[in-house]
């Protein structure tokens, strides 16, 4: 059984987080814009070979992690139908549940998806700092510079500060080498049909307009597949575009709510 944390009662919601982190990255970005919006079971996840999830030696490609997860789904969910919310990685993971079980699936979000090592590199912005603050990099360790530097659009302290809460916790428990194994058969072996199959649930997919590391132009190629998602692309707004545009996104997902 991975490691999980089950908040609320109603209308399950897997929630799946991206590499290296854990379920409380999750839990900090999807709470706020769940709370008072209804009656929904959330369930936030350690994939394998994060947080308090062991690593197998038996995931040694993005088939075995998703049959992982599905194997979880199945144990704590029984045929029961749920909707599922994914970043990053995790939006791929949440893809490949809807391919294999459409019938039990609700709902979908995908939070900053696309940019997987298939995706055309040079589709991908480059990185530029919107909003800066000259005061906090004198203040950083040297480990805290680098995503201070590279993956901040808009610098904040309170940013500063989550990272220090919630990823440098979940880093520290990551297996690197387990993902290296992953990273060797990153698509899925059903990626052609998954790729062109219609999704028809009430969906939302939210991108970030200077994301570096996954873009915008992947979730606007996804659209055609999904007739009832809201897409967002957040100006001002990079791969943490929950914590840069918080009002924003959380509103994003209460309406996904609603029309569910």
């Amino acid at each position: 059984m991975l490691h999980h944390r089950i908040i609320g009662t109603g209308t399950p919601i897997v929630m799946l987080h991206g590499v290296s982190l854990d379920h409380r990255h999750m839990m900090d970005l999807m709470e706020p814009g769940i709370r008072g919006s209804g009656a929904w079971k959330r369930i936030y996840v350690d994939m394998p070979g994060h947080g308090g999830s062991p690593a197998r030696d038996d995931i040694r490609s993005q088939d075995d992690l998703l049959n992982a997860v599905l194997d979880f789904i199945n144990a704590i969910l029984p045929d029961e139908p749920f909707a599922i919310a994914g970043l990053s990685r995790g939006s791929y993971i949440a893809r490949g549940l809807v391919h294999m079980i459409p019938e039990r699936i609700s709902g979908v979000a995908l939070i900053v998806p696309g940019g997987n090592p298939s995706s055309d590199p040079g589709r991908l912005p480059a990185h530029q700092v919107i909003v800066d603050d000259a005061s906090i990099a004198p203040e950083l360790s040297e480990a805290e510079l680098w995503a201070h530097e590279n993956m901040s659009v808009v610098q904040r302290w309170d940013i500063v500060e989550k990272r220090r809460q919630i990823i440098a916790p979940a880093r520290a428990r990551f297996d690197a080498e387990q993902d290296a194994r992953i990273m060797n058969a990153f698509e899925f072996s059903f990626a052609s049909a998954e790729e062109t199959t219609p999704v028809t649930v009430p969906s939302l997919i939210v991108a970030g307009r200077q994301d570096s590391f996954s873009g915008y132009l992947d979730s606007i190629d996804l659209m055609h597949r999904f007739p009832r998602a809201t897409l967002a692309v957040l100006d001002t707004a990079g791969h943490a575009l929950a914590w840069e545009r918080p009002d924003v996104f959380h509103a994003l997902v209460r309406d996904w709510l609603e029309r569910m």
